[in-house]
């Protein structure tokens, strides 16, 4: 610091660091109440004099001191009993602190958030208090540098509190958009998937239609336009990432990718009353193999979702 380096090049300098400790919770700064001097302190009792009995947290940077950060935490210390580590410098006052000698002081204001350590005076100081901005602007017995600091500190805290509220909105901002594009994404495959459940009934018309064709007939035009028709048909589905789940005759029943329906009613059995009937069964039914014996309906995936279970009819065979 430039300031730092005139202290050391002039014996006449003088550099003070102190203070604002700002409680975000009550709006308020830590304002301390000097002792008055006694007789044998006339260096106290001018300091009295031209700076008046309320004063913030710190002091004078000693010479041996070269690290500004060691020397206001130690005052913070020595003053208050609090441990600090780092702050925000907000403003740098220069003070005549006598003008017969041109004296110069400066004292540097920086703003700190109370963690809520507990104020422990020292002799220095008999009585603290908190006071807001208005209170602070208000009072008669506060210095006009001591004011203009903490209209200084009100302001960078606002501007602060700016920049974290619009930090806040580009942060909302960019999870809207997120949240949009995925919201689109999903209505994207929700509608896609709501046209293809439409769209399955006609595909299994074809399918259909088109597995009972008379040997006779199928190198008939309309027999080459329906096969066509599938076939758009199939690719549109495919392009959708539809894809038939792969059942055989004899492959054994899944639970997950198959729904069975009974023989003789072609009634769906839910896979609850299936559970049932095999808690039911006796040992030797539990030794079967429970087969793929027709495939009544294909069923199919949507990429890893299963869009509609195969309907099988199951039948059982003796290991």
């Amino acid at each position: 610091m430039e300031l730092k380096k005139d202290m050391e090049a002039n014996q006449l300098v003088r550099i003070s660091q102190k203070v604002l400790f700002y409680d975000k919770d009550d709006g308020k700064f830590l304002f301390l109440k000097v002792a008055k001097p006694g007789k044998d302190a006339p260096h106290h009792a001018q300091w009295y004099k031209d700076y008046g009995p309320w004063d913030i947290p710190g002091g004078h940077i000693k010479r041996d001191e070269d690290d500004l950060n060691v020397a206001v935490a130690r005052e913070i210390q020595e003053e208050i009993g609090m441990e600090i580590d780092g702050a925000d410098e907000i403003c740098c006052f220069e003070l005549m602190t006598n003008p017969k000698t041109k004296h110069r002081g400066f004292n540097v204001i920086y703003l700190m958030e109370y963690t809520g350590e507990p104020v422990i005076l020292s002799d220095e100081h008999e009585d603290f208090t908190w006071m807001n901005a208005e209170e602070v602007a208000q009072h008669k017995e506060i210095k006009p540098w001591l004011k203009e600091a903490v209209e200084k500190a009100v302001a960078q805290r606002e501007l602060k509190d700016s920049l974290n509220s619009w930090h806040r909105c580009l942060a909302d901002f960019d999870n809207y958009k997120k949240r949009s594009t995925e919201q689109q994404k999903d209505f994207a495959q929700y509608a896609g998937q709501t046209v293809i459940d439409e769209m399955l009934p006609i595909l299994d018309n074809f399918h259909a239609a088109t597995q009972h064709i008379p040997e006779e007939e199928k190198e008939s035009p309309w027999v080459t336009g329906i096969m066509y028709i599938q076939q758009q048909m199939e690719k549109v589905f495919d392009d959708q990432g539809v894809t038939e789940i792969t059942v055989n005759i004899g492959d054994e029943f899944n639970a997950t990718t198959m729904e069975a329906m009974e023989d003789s009613k072609s009634k769906v059995k839910s896979q609850k009353s299936k559970e049932a009937e095999k808690e039911d069964q006796d040992e030797t039914d539990k030794e079967q193999d429970h087969k793929v014996t027709k495939i009544v309906q294909k069923g199919y995936m949507i990429k890893d979702k299963i869009l509609r279970p195969a309907r099988v009819i199951v039948g059982t065979t003796n290991n």
